[in-house]
């Protein structure tokens, strides 16, 4: 049985005929909402989450060709009870604006969304390419990405919530230093 986050439990028609029988026989209401874990806590790195593409080999402001920033996600998560498995489905919003040295109204970067679990170790790891248009008169755009769902299997389902999302540009090593030296906020 697939249960998500928040949602209720909801029984069958022939099933509520029988409630009075059932709830004899169990012990207990079966109408009574089943507890579910709650989701895994989500990150932004600050090390991942804003890309500055440069132009070339210049490092300059005006060699700028895009500056993007994560700036929020949607996400929500499922567990199947049955089959022990963790679904987090989650929908990044990322802001960007071209820079001087643009040459073109669309921008092309990747981003990952990965699953650690709760010794440290990344279990899952989604790189997505991202082709992102600027209107004519705007070098300024806001995007956000479909839906993206990671599935895991757990040994135990109440270990869920002890798992941790993380979302960020995929940058090279030399971004990745540009963000550590001059610093993201």
């Amino acid at each position: 049985m697939t249960i998500g986050n928040g949602l209720r439990r909801v029984c069958a028609l022939g099933v509520v005929s029988l409630g009075g029988l059932l709830a004899a026989c169990s012990g207990g209401n079966p109408f009574e909402e089943q507890p579910v874990p709650v989701c895994p806590a989500a990150y932004l790195p600050k090390d991942t989450a804003k890309l500055v593409q440069f132009n070339g080999s210049g490092k300059d402001l005006t060699d700028v060709v895009v500056e993007a920033e994560f700036t929020g996600y949607l996400g929500d998560c499922g567990y199947d009870l049955d089959d022990k498995v963790l679904d987090v489905i989650i929908s990044p919003i990322i802001t960007a604006e071209l820079g001087p040295a643009a040459q073109a109204r669309t921008a092309q970067f990747q981003y990952f969304v990965a699953l650690r679990d709760p010794n440290g170790t990344f279990v899952q790891k989604s790189v997505f390419d991202v082709t992102m248009p600027f209107a004519d008169n705007l070098n300024m755009a806001r995007f956000r990405d479909e839906q993206v769902t990671l599935s895991v299997p757990l040994s135990d389902v109440w270990t869920g919530p002890d798992y941790e999302i993380y979302l960020g540009f995929q940058l090279s090593a030399d971004q990745v230093e540009y963000n550590r030296r001059f610093g993201t906020e």
